[in-house]
């Protein structure tokens, strides 16, 4: 029988505080960070510049409604965490796989708080299905983060001095499925898909297929529904997500609890939401990996080449497949030249796709693609498209982003989708696929 084993968390954060390297570094939350911050204080650089994390600070620290008497990270030594899980299958021809919970300390400087020798696991839920039920694997968690919200006793080797041991856990982040999965939410596929918005979902017409999409417009659609401008969605506040997820657990019977919960996209009140250090679901930004580069990118690989889930290939954004050869023969053939810093060469995208990666996507459509997509497309428009994708996209990974960034971002993506909308999805909602 497989069992779960939890290793506490609180041992583990004692002992940072014991190494005297570690004690030093943990101190870019409120030393190193501050002082970068005071000379370019129009820029965000970091989650301590978040609007999240501002508001924490003239926040009282309270459990269940009680106030404790002191704010978040009023003391220099309180420690900020981030909580990150997934699947993960560490053998390649079976499908087992198992779930880590592992927690970040974002006291550490930016450039190694990622490190594996800083990851902090504390607990491995075991395979080789999904947890059914992953609130019972975060219990003891929870119960840890409680106690450090109140404070537990440390010694401070650098000070040479007991003090009061603080930590709170303020983001949350991993994969669209696993942060469902965390929130207790339908996922991507619901009618309610997003958690951070209402936008409400539709079927393909006519389809078998129950996957739904969300077009912003609902216009040439057989159903009807209201037309949403992507600068001002109907967003979900903590307040108005606690208020759904309690609906949905507190109805009467099974049925109104489903009915509800396909309304909502919420199927309960999740576990993590009686930390009061979260915004739910505010503090589960999306994960740009997947988001990007293994979903958006390889997507539109799918489309250009007619490979998307059937859709019919006489779209006028389809390649025929001798030009689609010709783009993965002249990709595959910059390998020689391609820098290493670069990182991995990237593999024919005609004939070797299977073999691309998160990292080799991202060579792809960066670096690669706008030079090999360059005069190919019968109209200009899907090629000037993708160069605002790439554009974004490098904006997206600066290491440092000013007020004009963010606004060029958010307004660059929103002119993105509704370009894509009107070139693009509209053509696979109402024509395919079948």
């Amino acid at each position: 029988m497989k069992t779960y084993r939890y290793t506490p968390l609180i041992p583990q954060l004692i002992a940072y505080f014991l190494n005297r390297e570690l004690n030093d570094r943990m101190r870019y939350r409120s030393d190193g960070h501050q002082k970068t911050k005071a000379s370019t204080n129009s820029y965000m650089s970091d989650i301590f510049d978040g609007s999240h994390y501002l508001g924490l600070l003239e926040k009282e620290v309270t459990i269940n409604g009680h106030g404790l008497g002191h704010t978040y990270f009023s003391d220099p030594r309180d420690v900020a965490l981030g909580l990150a899980t997934d699947g993960v299958n560490p053998w390649r021809r079976r499908k087992s796989t198992f779930w880590p919970i592992i927690l970040y300390n974002f006291n550490l400087p930016p450039e190694e708080r990622f490190h594996d020798n800083n990851a902090i696991c504390i607990g491995e839920v075991p395979g080789p299905e999904k947890p059914k039920d992953m609130d019972s694997f975060l219990y003891p968690l929870i119960q840890e983060l409680l106690k450090l919200s109140i404070g537990v006793r440390a010694y401070d080797v650098i000070e040479k001095e007991v003090f009061t041991l603080r930590a709170y856990l303020v983001t949350v982040f991993g994969d669209i499925p696993a942060i469902s999965m965390l929130l207790r939410m339908k996922g991507h596929n619901g009618c309610s898909p997003c958690r951070l918005c209402m936008i409400r979902g539709v079927r393909i017409p006519d389809s078998r297929n129950t996957t739904h999409y969300v077009p912003l417009s609902h216009q040439n659609l057989p159903e009807a529904g209201p037309d949403y401008d992507p600068t001002n969605l109907p967003l979900r506040t903590h307040k108005l997500f606690m208020v759904h997820a309690h609906e949905v657990q507190s109805a009467q019977t099974n049925a109104q609890s489903e009915r509800l919960a396909t309304e909502y996209g919420i199927n309960g009140v999740p576990l993590l939401s009686v930390l009061d250090s979260l915004a739910l679901p505010l503090s589960t930004g999306f994960e740009f990996m997947h988001l990007v580069f293994e979903n958006l990118i390889p997507n539109l690989a799918l489309l250009w080449s007619g490979n998307f889930k059937n859709l019919e290939t006489n779209q006028d954004f389809v390649f025929s497949k001798t030009v689609w050869d010709a783009i993965g023969t002249a990709a595959a053939a910059s390998r020689p030249t391609m820098p290493s810093s670069y990182g991995a060469p990237v593999p024919n995208i005609a004939t070797d796709r299977s073999t691309f990666s998160a990292e080799t996507w991202s060579q792809w459509g960066l670096f690669v693609g706008p030079v090999v997509l360059n005069g190919r497309f019968s109209k200009k428009q899907y090629y000037d498209h993708f160069c605002d994708l790439v554009k974004l996209v490098n904006l997206c990974l600066k290491f440092e982003l000013s007020k004009k960034d963010i606004l060029d971002i958010r307004d660059g993506f929103a002119q993105w989708v509704t370009k894509y909308e009107r070139c693009v999805h509209l053509a696979l909602i109402s024509k395919g696929p079948r």
